[in-house]
Order: structure tokens, then sequence, then C-alpha cells
């Protein structure tokens, strides 16, 4: 195995099978890039939250959310981050699924441990930010929106978390999700939806100078919240070690 070691690539590995995941992990870490492993789409909606990642590898039979769906949400929430598809679907229909979803690279198991070495290489030398002029960025960590126009928007903690959610997610919450996220346990349900109602509000007058016509996030009546901008994620927030969930702790 090589030892050279280049500037450090954040890698996040989704796969379920724990016994792949553990292996890729410690072959990947062994190369020199920092690497957290998690097995489905919401363990890496938590890792996101608690660190930046440069490329993400993929699998698509992941049990809770396809790897297809995730491709989609990562490449519009994150349109800077190389993304690595590593699955066994090797018919076409499935390779130009995949790349129509916005992958960088699809690999199909067996794939050498080597040759995704070389693709997170390559693929990262290569990554440019190509984010078009109409997007808004969210900095998480300076809770600082940025609109299209250059214009700054001071956010509180809360209005740039329910941003980041929203994003995350796929720019839609229903409204179990955004009263979870944004409610308090000890009161109502009713009270938590207007609470949510508020917050959203609160957004909307903050963002109405800024979006023209567009409202930033469109209630849909009886389903829940949908961003209605085009919002790019900044400065997460600092790298974290996460521990991977299928590696046994240490004594």
């Amino acid at each position: 195995m090589s030892t050279s070691r280049i500037a450090t690539v954040s890698v996040i590995l989704v796969e379920d099978n724990v016994t792949l995941r553990r292996e890729l992990v410690h072959y990947l870490s062994e190369e020199g890039f920092a690497v957290r492993g998690v097995g489905s789409g919401e363990e890496l909606n938590l890792a996101l939250k608690s660190g930046h990642a440069d490329i993400a590898i993929l699998d698509l039979n992941l049990g809770d959310e396809d790897g297809i769906s995730i491709t989609r949400r990562l490449r519009r929430a994150l349109p800077g981050m190389g993304i690595v598809i590593l699955t066994g679907r090797a018919r076409s229909s499935d390779r130009l699924e995949g790349y129509a979803s916005g992958a960088d690279v699809y690999l199909t198991k067996p794939t050498q441990p080597a040759e995704i070495v070389a693709v997170v290489r390559n693929l990262f030398s290569r990554l440019k930010s190509l984010v078009p002029d109409d997007e808004w960025r969210l900095d998480v960590a300076r809770l600082l929106l940025r609109s299209p126009s250059g214009a700054d928007v001071a956010l509180t903690g809360t209005e740039a978390r329910m941003l980041k959610e929203l994003s995350l997610r796929g720019h839609y919450m229903d409204h179990a999700a955004m009263t979870w996220e944004f409610g308090d346990p000890g009161l109502t349900e009713q009270v938590n939806q207007a609470r949510v109602g508020v917050l959203v509000s609160r957004l909307r007058t903050k963002l109405r100078h800024h979006a023209a016509d567009m409202s930033c996030i469109n209630c849909l009546r009886g389903q829940g919240y949908q961003l209605g901008i085009s919002l790019v994620l900044d400065n997460l927030a600092p790298r974290a070690v996460i521990p991977d969930p299928g590696r046994p702790r240490p004594l």
C-alpha cells in the first residue's frame, strides 16, 4: 500500500454493509484521507451537521433512502462536493441515472480499493467552484446568508439551522419533521406548529427585500415546508472526528 500523502481530503463513505464500510474506511484512512463511515442517509445528515466533506462515496442500495435520492440533494445543497457512486448496479440504465442525478464518478462493485483511492485523488484535484450567479450561500458557522446580488443577511442560530436542515433534506420538510426539529416537546402539536410558522414568517420578512417576488420558504398546506430559493451551504462546521457506527469502540 502506498504511504504517500496529499493535502488532507475529507471523505464520507455511505455504505450499509458494515464489513465493507470498515474495510474501506481503514484503507482510505491509511492512504491519508480523513474518512467517516455512515450506514444511511440519516446518518449522513448527522455527519454533515458536524463537519464538511470534500467527497462523498455512496452505495445505491441503502435501507432508508436510495443513493440516487441522496446524490440529488447533495448535488443541490453542496455543488462543490465530489460525489462517487460505488454500487453493485451494473446496468447501463443505472449508470446513466447515477450521472443524471449529479454523480461525478460511477463505479461498480467489486472495485479494487486502489482504484477508489485514485478516483478520489483525481476528483479532488479537479474540484472547482462552479456555483451559478443566482445561488444564495449560507455560511452556517457565521450565521450569514448572502444573496445572489452580494447582500449579507444576518441570521439567528435557529434561522440558519432551519435553512440548513431544509437544504440538506432536499429542500423539503414535512410538518412532523419541522415541529420535531424546531418545536418544544413540552408543548402541544398545535402550539409547536404555530412556533414554526412564526420562524418561517420571520425569515420571509428578512429576505423579502433580497428575494424579489420569490418566497424563500413556501408552506404546502397540509404537507410541510419547501425551500423556495437555490441555496448552497458553506462552512458547515469545523471538521470533527465521528466514530464509524460499525466500528467497535476500544476497550
